[in-house]
């Protein structure tokens, strides 16, 4: 029942985001920095493996990277559902519970965006290189508190990598 009823709220968005990522987006669109789209939904999840499983398997979206911590458990894994628009899913905790714990915009220039972000008033990182897929990423909390991701799939990145070989 949980399932279904996360599929309902979650589907429709993921739908909207990956219909939208190629055009123009005006909100945030100054000379230097630009927000291209929704690029990922972080989903945190009590079963991994079974999640994982069911978003490969069942719904047949490919696992582009899954990364583990030195004991061999999953710190988190992407799966791709079109060109731009992945699910990214990761471990629930006591820290982190289970169901939808953030969201990552696509950005052009993730400096520039972080610097309007800041003008605007909003708390947000510095864009650093990941040192897990080599994004330029950075780290937001809206107005209503809600956190969310900024990432630039820059050259040499995992991310960019797999959105241009992307085939339908």
């Amino acid at each position: 029942m949980k399932s279904k009823i996360f599929l309902i709220i979650v589907a429709p968005i993921l739908f909207f985001a990956g219909f939208f990522s190629g055009q123009q987006n005006d909100i945030i669109n100054k000379e230097e920095g630009k927000i291209l789209g929704l690029n990922h939904v972080g989903l945190r999840v009590a079963n991994f493996d079974k999640a994982l499983d069911f978003y490969q398997n069942d719904l047949g979206f490919p696992m582009i990277y899954k990364f583990d911590n030195k004991e061999g458990n999953p710190i988190f894994a992407y799966v791709q559902i079109n060109k731009t628009t992945f699910i990214e899913l990761l471990p629930a905790d006591e820290e982190h519970p289970e169901g939808i714990d953030h969201f990552g915009l696509e950005t052009r220039n993730n400096e520039a965006v972080v610097k309007d972000f800041h003008s605007l008033g909003m708390e947000c990182t510095a864009s650093t290189v990941s040192p897990f897929t080599h994004v330029n990423i950075a780290h937001a909390i809206d107005p209503n508190g809600i956190y969310f991701e900024i990432i630039e799939a820059i050259e040499g990145s995992d991310l960019k990598r797999v959105m241009d070989n992307w085939k339908e």
